[in-house]
């Protein structure tokens, strides 16, 4: 026969089964964020644009450097481990 797991063991197994939950919670409230923002961003890019009829290749321009700027600045945000 074996021995029950002791009170440590089952607190550090509980422990890293929060850990993970957390984790999941916290990837999916960043991928929420992300894609509201991109969405927004593209949303006031196709207004702007056809508002005032500038160049195709302008819209895709600013779509692409809006994207990386804010790819940029929220990339520290991540916990690195």
């Amino acid at each position: 026969m074996s021995n029950p797991p002791s009170d440590a063991a089952t607190r550090d197994r509980s422990d890293d089964e929060s850990d993970g939950r957390r984790s999941i919670a916290n990837t999916g409230v960043r991928l929420v964020l992300d894609l509201a923002v991109v969405t927004l961003w593209v949303l006031f890019l196709a207004l702007l644009f056809l508002q005032t009829a500038w160049p195709r290749w302008a819209f895709y321009a600013a779509l692409l450097l809006g994207v990386a700027a804010y790819v940029t600045v929220t990339a520290p945000w991540t916990d690195e481990r």
